[in-house]
């Protein structure tokens, strides 16, 4: 296998065990230590580090190597209000294609799944493709939150329920209202989030 066809199967690895929350907040991850259990030399795993932290996946500091997120109370605030901000830019540009809307949705599908496809979809509607990159990114990122809300609210479809709803109508102003509502209700549990997150056994350690 080339260097570069091992680099982008580490980063997919790492990348979907990040995602999964698989390694605890603020735990190392140090090349030398993931070889064996990545199959690969160093350079390919420090390399597919530099791109998860760049992607804002891990942090990194000087001298002091490479982290999972601490993913502190500040760090989830900012996330969600962010998270509003830039569904509802894609919301507008949606809006200016009325002949686009949601498409139907299964009612069988993992929460976080569906809260990551239906923010794709909502992105996808836009003629903007940056809008659908840093959505991508946006859920990439917000998975793992996802997964903790599922575990701190009570009725947490409620809320994607009406913006899955409101967006499949073409009701882009009731739309905006359900994103709002969402990210409200989210931001009155942080930190029973940040607590979930903290609690290793959660994640099946």
């Amino acid at each position: 296998m080339s260097p570069g066809n091992t680099m982008m199967r580490v980063y997919a690895t790492l990348k979907m065990r990040l995602m999964e929350g698989e390694f605890a907040p603020g735990s190392r991850l140090d090349p030398a230590e993931l070889r064996r259990d990545l199959a690969s030399s160093t350079t390919p795993i420090r390399d597919a580090l530099h791109r998860l932290a760049g992607e804002g996946l891990i942090e990194t500091w000087q001298n002091e190597g490479f982290r999972a997120p601490q993913i502190s109370e500040p760090a989830i605030r900012d996330f969600y209000e962010w998270s509003n901000e830039l569904i509802h830019v894609v919301i507008r540009a949606a809006a200016r294609r009325p002949d686009h809307r949601l498409r139907a949705r299964s009612s069988g599908e993992d929460y976080a799944a569906r809260v990551a496809d239906t923010f794709h979809q909502l992105a996808a509607l836009s003629a903007n493709h940056e809008h659908r990159r840093v959505v991508a990114n946006l859920c990439d990122r917000g998975l793992i939150l996802w997964r903790a809300e599922h575990r701190v609210i009570d009725d947490v479809l409620a809320d994607l329920g009406a913006i899955e709803q409101t967006g499949a109508e073409g009701d882009w102003a009731e739309a905006g209202r359900a994103i709002d509502l969402f990210h409200r209700r989210r931001l009155r549990v942080v930190p029973e989030i940040a607590a979930s997150l903290r609690d290793r056994s959660a994640f099946g350690f």
